[in-house]
């Protein structure tokens, strides 16, 4: 069989785009250079001076500040750069922009962000106190800000992934930002909801202006895309930035709680909550998976988390452990069925495609966990000796309001994702007349990366090359032949979730796996 050589040029880009991404980040850069020097300082001398004698010097309350932080900062800059990147890698054709991305977005908002989280606060600060601070101390508590915004645009860039130019990341990068401040200044700074893991103002928030800006960006084209399917050696990597994830969330959850008691049930709590929707993952994959009850790694990958973000609120609540377990075990079973039945109506009937399944991760748990916390306020409002006094007062900020609070709150987050969803949304689509993606640059790293020799070929090419050879094995006879392995087994197609469904036997590579009543020692795989 013959192909064509063009079939297989990697595609050029047009001049406009590499010409504004690359101004538009130039320019963006300078402005961050300039409003850091002038408007940022570190924390005031006197934080750093714990004694006026230099040999009783300890570090001050700055030095506390970093004993206690730097390892939730580690432990969250490995989730957002690695387990974020690397849980996005499952497309077949499309890791290098899966990384490269995440990477350079990433490093982009985290900068965007404590110039944007000093802003509201020092509006805050002028609220309450009538002066508008010149300047804004840069700490430890700005640098996590960062990532946590940053997790939310990477959550929003996981329901359009595959079908963006480096331009329209870009552009994310710099407007979902301030929504998220927007939505942090309403809701922590002058509501005082509960949110201590971002449940509200990362995963909900995130996962529904990321759908939104998915409803402008899905067409025709790009559900029927066979390059939007995961490869072996892809859903491995993928499974790594998983475990990674999964072994630094109670981190995320627990690094701004309040320290004592409240810090280590947001550790304990997301732990087992985590452990939950792993368990809930593997029963209901396995019970109701359509492709022969067998397990889905789509599912392990994403479903296993959804413990994790149902906590986002209430990690450092007084909810009792095996609450925590159950919580994680109902996110998961949800997020599961979300995948199975949920996902595939919401493209069919919203006309929205959500690649990576943010619904079933981010959003769905992160509602849950939304209303959990307005219920646990109620409690603990009810109960207050469920909290030392000083707990009380550190998580219940606003008083007999705080149930009322966080409704308010969970309203305004799915809100503000909404409405920045679509003006993200439709400036997106009005880029595609500088250079948006042909249909055949979906899902693939060829129209912006350059590629090595081994870049994997399109499905239309694999698919033929597997069924001319299981056709010529077929007339070559043999064994196969006696068998009755013909075209009609040795053909590859393309099943569920795009991905490449075998048949009862595999072209060449494989023979035929033995049945339940076959001698297991006739059974042998050949190499490939």
């Amino acid at each position: 069989m013959t192909h064509n050589d063009d079939d297989h040029k990697w595609v050029t880009t047009k001049r406009k785009e590499p010409i504004f991404f690359t101004v538009i980040l130039f320019i963006f850069q300078i402005f961050m250079i300039i409003c850091f020097a002038a408007l940022t300082g570190y924390d005031t001398n006197k934080n750093y001076t714990g004694s006026e004698n230099p040999d009783e010097f300890k570090g001050g309350e700055v030095q506390e500040r970093v004993n206690n932080f730097y390892g939730y900062f580690r432990d969250i800059n490995i989730m957002i750069f690695f387990g974020f990147g690397f849980l996005m890698t499952f497309l077949r054709r499309y890791g290098y922009s899966a990384l490269g991305y995440t990477f350079i977005i990433s490093a982009l908002v985290s900068q965007w962000s404590v110039l944007l989280n000093g802003f509201f606060e020092a509006w805050s600060h002028s609220n309450k106190h009538g002066e508008f601070p010149s300047t804004w101390e840069f700490s430890m508590d700005s640098l996590l800000q960062g990532f946590f915004c940053s997790g939310s645009v990477m959550i929003s860039y996981g329901a359009i992934l595959g079908r963006v130019t480096p331009l329209h990341m870009l552009i994310m990068g710099i407007i979902e930002p301030i929504f998220f401040f927007l939505n942090v200044f309403i809701g922590e700074m002058n509501l005082e909801a509960i949110d201590v893991g971002g449940g509200m103002y990362i995963h909900l928030f995130g996962s529904v202006f990321g759908l939104t800006v998915a409803w402008f960006l899905t067409d025709r084209k790009s559900k029927e895309c066979t390059d939007n399917a995961p490869s072996y050696s892809g859903d491995n990597f993928a499974m790594a930035g998983t475990l990674f994830l999964w072994m630094m969330w109670p981190s995320f959850n627990a690094a701004i709680a309040p320290l004592g008691e409240p810090q280590f049930r947001a550790i304990a709590n997301t732990f087992l909550s985590l452990t939950g929707s792993t368990v809930a993952t593997f029963i209901v994959s396995r019970l109701f998976s359509h492709l022969g009850n067998k397990l889905d790694m789509v599912h392990v990958q994403n479903s296993s988390l959804a413990g994790g973000v149902v906590q986002g609120c209430i990690a450092h609540m007084n909810i009792n452990p095996g609450g925590a377990i159950a919580m994680g075990f109902i996110a998961g079973t949800i997020s599961v069925c979300g995948y199975l039945f949920i996902t595939p109506k919401v493209q069919r009937k919203l006309h929205i495609q959500d690649t990576c399944g943010i619904l079933n991760l981010h959003c769905i748990p992160g509602f849950l966990g939304s209303i959990a916390a307005i219920f646990a306020a109620i409690k603990g409002l009810n109960n207050p000796n469920m909290y030392s006094k000083v707990e009380f007062e550190q998580i219940f900020r606003a008083g007999d309001s705080q149930a009322s609070a966080n409704l308010i709150a969970t309203m305004v987050s799915i809100g503000l994702g909404i409405v920045g969803g679509l003006l993200v949304g439709f400036i997106l689509l009005q880029l595609k007349k500088i250079k948006g993606l042909k249909s055949k640059e979906y899902y693939q790293d060829s129209a912006f990366w350059i590629l090595p020799i081994d870049y994997p070929k399109d499905v239309a090419t694999v698919v033929a090359l597997n069924n001319a050879a299981a056709t010529s094995e077929d007339t070559a006879g043999g064994d196969d032949e006696e068998e009755g392995v013909g075209k009609e087994h040795g053909a590859v197609e393309m099943g569920q979730h795009n991905r490449i469904v075998q048949p009862k036997q595999d072209n060449k590579y494989h023979k035929q796996l033995p049945s339940d009543d076959e001698d297991d020692d006739e059974f042998k795989q050949e190499p490939i």
